[in-house]
């Protein structure tokens, strides 16, 4: 397999490879150029047109032509349509690398399978798989995700002398993006100690500042303005980015504006030039200082150097700046086009000879013979440039807080394992977890990952069952989630799933949230229509019914109404509110006999076999049964099956035994008629808090038995 590597680039991209003697070498285009504009052209007709042409196009005025579309990597909402058809910044980045792969093809011959591709070392998970299935796409295997500005230290680092210690720091300013890294450099090794960046400041940002400078003075003196018409804009941009190449050769160029028949020729300095973006140097130098912060021991007087890397690093304020800070020059030796690619392609072969058997010593890993690799091998570790955090509550409950897991500037690959204590059923359940990436400890100021789900977790005798979670980066820098149960040793499934448009609940306080968040209730009720239950009994019953259903919000809930005497019947659960207070209605003495014979616990647990979420049943008699023994046997079974049994009861009704069907002694409730409706409402108002689906019970554990607080003992 032959090793390449590929700049991705906002700007411009290009693609490097190693020669027989394993030196990295760039390999030229189709055009014979070295770097190609990552820039796509789309005719009205026939396949799009990529790199220099695309370019040609853009500047002679064309609309059809989309650039700079790195910067929304990862975006799920950015798209451009040409012709009637969306592109994603994937779908973009797919067209550029088919381009890039087939120039490569045909300049050496040889049919490209694999590649190193760089990213930006600020890019986040999202921006990484996004470039991974951009490369999939383009039939590209990524055989690595290289930060660039370790790539440049890659190529950087061959070129220094055997032993000799290096503490440098890589400034990659390129077309879009904005890197800082600090590596320690000796000999082959190279090691990452800290990263930060901007992955949306880089030389466009120049650009559009000098566009706005001389578009208002174009309006000031033609009374138009040059944005408002797409064609004019993108003349100008044109004219804007050749404008900053000149200034960096000379110290003044002229920029003509051609907009609705009138002409405007502007002279532009390289004093006012760096006068009107003096402020985005800067944001380049706090977040340069940033970085060396992070090590007490640096300063910039002892450090011993700063790469310059990315295309926009020869406007030549960047030198000054570098000399101003460390008072001396910015250390050269490699071509800021060109250094990420060749990189990369270092990076490339040594992964492909570890594919082939070989370890980064050249030893073959099955017979331990040493043999003389093609390239000299290199020991790189990088850091990763986002901290990894999950959605959680602080001490108090007051607010939700980002809990780290792996912090920024860790080492990569890495892992932390992280127990979670989970409430289980008899059907067992799931963990949620919201994952994060960001140092705010705010999760709204961060990026929100998405809501990581863990399937499968069986049911336990505890019933609570402990899920060992390893978060993990691996060594592209991106996200890695897996789960085991500790009781059985499996594997949890994951699924991620996409998160819902409105997270603003995360700004609330989290004992606020429950009552907004979905808790999948269901709730049987079963009421006596044995004889005793004629006149007011029965309209109080219906009306404590009907009380509950107008309180509780059925978008959460799902109720069925039913009847217990000589027999059970039931509807089945709805959320409709017109079938309920139909089946409320319906609920009348002698609708399942005259007598007290049956119970309704056996008939219940048929009913909630496909209920996923918090499970209750709610009897509610007058009188004593004549199959208490049973009904005792099967209140159990439902227990058994994590169903909550609330027995409610007045008039004859024995409290003992109420006692002994419901859940605990706090779910069983003796009261009088009066009362009644106000016991109902208080059921509904406890369950919309989302009390039955969040809080843990006490379980047993060894001889410390400690008694259920059940469903009233929650308050």
């Amino acid at each position: 397999m032959i090793p390449i590597g590929i700049d991705l680039g906002t700007t411009f991209s290009a693609v490097a490879t190693l020669s027989q003697s394993g030196k990295p070498v760039i390999v030229k285009n189709s055009e014979g150029e070295s770097t190609m504009p990552s820039v796509i052209f789309f005719p009205p007709q026939g396949a799009p047109v990529v790199g220099a042409e695309a370019k040609a196009y853009q500047a002679a005025g064309e609309v059809e032509v989309a650039s700079f579309f790195k910067t929304n990597m990862g975006d799920a909402a950015f798209f451009v349509e040409f012709h009637g058809t969306r592109y994603s910044a994937i779908d973009l980045s797919a067209i550029l690398l088919r381009k890039l792969k087939s120039d490569a093809e045909e300049n050496l011959g040889q049919k490209i399978e694999a590649a190193v591709i760089t990213v930006p070392a600020y890019f986040n998970n999202m921006q990484r798989e996004a470039t991974i299935e951009a490369a999939k796409q383009a039939g590209l295997k990524v055989l690595r995700i290289v930060n660039e500005p370790t790539a440049a230290a890659i190529a950087y680092g061959l070129n220094t002398m055997a032993g000799l210690e290096r503490t440098m720091m890589i400034y990659d300013l390129g077309g879009g993006t904005f890197d800082v890294s600090l590596v320690r450099v000796s000999g082959g090794n190279i090691t990452v100690l800290a990263t930060d960046g901007d992955h949306r400041l880089g030389g466009k940002n120049w650009d559009d500042r000098v566009a706005q400078f001389l578009g208002d003075q174009f309006k000031a003196e033609h009374g138009q303005d040059p944005f408002e018409d797409k064609e004019s804009f993108n003349d100008l941009m044109v004219r804007c980015e050749k404008a900053k190449r000149e200034l960096s050769a000379m110290e003044s160029t002229k920029v003509s504006i051609i907009h609705g028949g009138e002409k405007g020729t502007y002279l532009l300095s390289r004093a006012t030039f760096s006068e009107i973006t003096r402020d985005l140097l800067e944001q380049t130098e706090k977040l340069s200082a940033d970085v060396l912060k992070t090590q007490s021991s640096l300063t910039w007087q002892n450090l011993d150097g700063i790469l310059l890397v990315g295309g926009s690093t020869r406007m030549p304020m960047v030198a000054e700046f570098v000399e101003a800070m460390t008072g001396k020059p910015p250390v050269r030796g490699i071509n800021v086009d060109e250094a990420v690619a060749l990189g990369a392609a270092l990076q490339a072969a040594l992964d492909i000879q570890a594919e082939d058997g070989f370890t980064l010593e050249g030893i073959r890993a099955d017979s331990g013979e040493v043999f003389e690799l093609p390239v000299q091998a290199i020991g790189v570790q990088d850091v990763i440039g986002h901290s990894l955090g999950m959605v959680a509550e602080n001490a108090d409950r007051s607010k939700y807080i980002n809990s780290f897991i792996i912090k920024k500037n860790t080492t990569i690959p890495c892992n932390c394992p992280k127990a979670h204590t989970l409430r289980v059923g008899s059907r067992g359940g799931e963990l949620e977890v919201y994952m994060l990436q960001g140092e705010n400890d705010v999760p709204l100021e961060c990026t929100i990952l998405g809501k990581y789900v863990f399937s499968g977790v069986e049911a336990t005798q505890t019933k609570q069952a402990v899920i060992d979670v390893a978060y993990a980066y691996n060594r592209n820098g991106v996200v890695e989630v897996s789960a085991t149960q500790r009781e059985t040793g499996k594997t949890l499934p994951l699924r991620i799933e996409p998160l819902p448009e409105d997270m603003s609940w995360l700004a609330l306080k989290p004992s606020d949230v429950q009552v907004t968040k979905k808790i999948n209730v269901d709730v049987a009720f079963f009421v006596d229509t044995s004889g005793s239950m004629s006149g007011d009994p029965m309209k109080e019953a219906k009306k404590a019914l009907q009380k509950f259903v107008d309180t509780i919000d059925l978008s959460h809930f799902r109720v069925a109404i039913g009847m217990v005497a000589d027999w059970c019947s039931a509807e089945n659960f709805t959320a409709h509110k017109r079938t309920i207070d139909r089946a409320i209605d319906n609920v009348v003495v002698g609708g399942a006999g005259g007598g007290n014979s049956a119970e309704p616990f056996s008939y219940a647990r048929k009913m909630f076999d496909k209920s996923d979420g918090a499970k209750f049943i709610v009897v509610l008699t007058d009188g004593v049964w004549s199959c208490q023994y049973e009904a005792e046997m099967q209140a159990k079974k439902c227990k058994d099956d994590d169903i909550e049994i609330i027995a409610i009861g007045f008039g004859g009704a024995d409290h003992n035994f109420l006692k002994k069907i419901a859940t605990c002694d706090e779910n069983a409730l003796l009261t009088d008629l009066s009362k009644l409706v106000d016991s109902f409402s208080k059921i509904a108002q406890v369950m919309s808090e989302g009390q039955s689906a969040g809080l843990d019970m006490p379980s047993d554990s060894g001889n410390n038995v400690k008694p259920k607080r059940g469903f009233f003992g929650r308050r």
